[in-house]
């Protein structure tokens, strides 16, 4: 009964968006929705302030499913798996990076950013503060952390395939800790989001980041290399943070393309010895 409020609850902040408040006109509507009475609803919650952690720790578990996933991940091999014949050369793995980076970032912008979910997380996780210090107020804060460190694992998981395939390593003065990078990416990526909608044409804009090819078609060319303001943002922060790695041997990458990704967490062993 309590998870069928909390699922009209949900669609309603979707609809309308989130509020720190919450009148008795709206609950009415809501367990209306619901097809629950205010008798039951009194049973499940004592007060519309315990309603209201309920619903914002299930709109911070629900955030989970919309901010990444391992089909990126995926995706990403199968398209390394086509540009095999680039890893080859520092230029070549460069061209690979932009390409995957851009690609990323403006997914990521156009998708995860869109949706409503993200939307109201990062309203969650900006007015949250504004709740008075109190029991309520941590459960939320620990749901919002939970869904932030299993982003940030799945993220992790994503740079630790990826970039030491085309070549690239996290540069040493991380010590091979992956968080701070995707933490600093997503931050750009999210910022660029919330932005948007108050300056859209600023944040939508595309620039050219090519010249023109050898046969003078630069349109052509321009439209290849066109890259987005959060395509631009996030290669600053991957340009900040890794850098070619000198012991790349290719035949290795390119072996390791063929037999799959490693989605598990890498051991403590592993960043030891980086």
């Amino acid at each position: 009964m309590g998870a069928k409020v909390l699922l009209s609850a949900v669609k309603h902040v979707e609809t309308v968006g989130l509020s720190l408040g919450v009148s008795q006109e709206l609950i009415d509507q809501i367990c209306s929705d619901a097809g629950v009475s205010a008798k039951q609803f009194a049973q499940v919650w004592s007060s519309p302030d315990a309603f209201m952690a309920d619903l914002f720790c299930e709109l911070a578990n629900q955030a989970q499913i919309d901010r990444a996933d391992t089909e990126t991940l995926l995706t990403t091999w199968q398209y390394l798996s086509m540009r095999t014949d680039d890893l080859h050369t520092l230029e070549g793995r460069r061209s690979v990076l932009n390409d995957i980076i851009r690609t990323a970032a403006e997914y990521n912008f156009e998708v995860i950013t869109a949706s409503s979910k993200w939307r109201t997380y990062a309203a969650l996780s900006t007015t949250i503060v504004a709740w008075p210090e109190g029991p309520a107020r941590t459960r939320v804060l620990d749901a919002l952390q939970a869904s932030e460190l299993s982003f940030v694992e799945t993220m992790e998981s994503f740079y630790r395939n990826v970039l030491p395939t085309v070549g690239y390593r996290l540069k040493p003065m991380f010590h091979n800790d992956y968080q701070p990078f995707v933490v600093a990416a997503a931050s750009v990526i999210e910022g660029l989001g919330i932005v948007r909608a108050t300056v859209p044409a600023l944040v939508e804009a595309h620039f050219d980041g090519s010249s023109a090819g050898a046969d003078g078609n630069a349109d052509e060319q321009a439209q290849e290399d066109s890259w987005s303001v959060s395509a631009l943002a996030f290669m600053g922060v991957v340009d900040a943070f890794i850098e070619p790695d000198p012991h790349f041997v290719p035949t290795e990458a390119i072996s390791r393309l063929s037999s799959g990704v490693d989605v598990t967490p890498p051991s403590p062993e592993a960043d030891a010895a980086y």
